[in-house]
């Protein structure tokens, strides 16, 4: 009997170490998750949604121009490109936000459609509305490249600093010449 007795106690004392050793006993302390740090969550602005529409197409020759609005977290581009003609569109190719800049990139271009609206031969102005919208404020710097067919790539960028906003529109590129151009 004394050896049952033994054995159970002995049996009883490795398991506790053991325990104590794994860390499953009482004694032991939880260690600290570090994914729940505060520091590890990105802070400031998040590109949460973006929408393009061509608004209008028709002749004209007042192309080449966007312009760059921001308010409360909603970042809008406004521009006129040029089609060779009426079945001309444009389209949202680029759209990046770059956290670590803190910067905006948009990318819009005017592409041949589908050739069903060659009604007119004239060059035509496309204008067209991009918004993006943004959580935790809005980006402090906007930069939008556009390309046409007759008024090449222009580039501006919007820089937003303690309330003042400022545009700086440059030409990049060089107008693309047309057959019509030389007659």
């Amino acid at each position: 009997m004394k050896r049952r007795s033994l054995l159970t106690a002995a049996a009883a004392a490795t398991t506790t170490g053991i325990a104590g050793c794994l860390g499953g006993g009482p004694a032991t302390a939880p260690e600290d998750d570090e994914s729940d740090d505060p520091t590890d969550t990105p802070t400031g602005p998040r590109l949460v949604d973006r929408s393009f529409e061509v608004e209008r197409v028709e002749c004209g020759d007042d192309y080449g121009s966007h312009d760059v609005t921001t308010e409360d977290g909603v970042v809008t581009v406004e521009g006129v490109l040029d089609g060779r003609d009426p079945s001309y569109t444009a389209e949202l190719v680029t759209t990046e936000y770059d956290r670590d800049a803190d910067e905006l990139y948009v990318e819009i271009e005017s592409i041949e459609g589908d050739g069903d609206d060659v009604s007119a031969q004239c060059i035509v102005e496309i204008e067209y509305v991009a918004t993006f919208t943004f959580e935790n404020g809005e980006p402090s710097s906007v930069r939008v490249d556009q390309s046409g067919v007759r008024s090449g790539s222009s580039s501006a960028s919007k820089s937003v600093s303690a309330g003042t906003e400022t545009e700086t529109p440059e030409l990049t590129g060089t107008p693309t010449r047309t057959p019509s151009d030389d007659d």
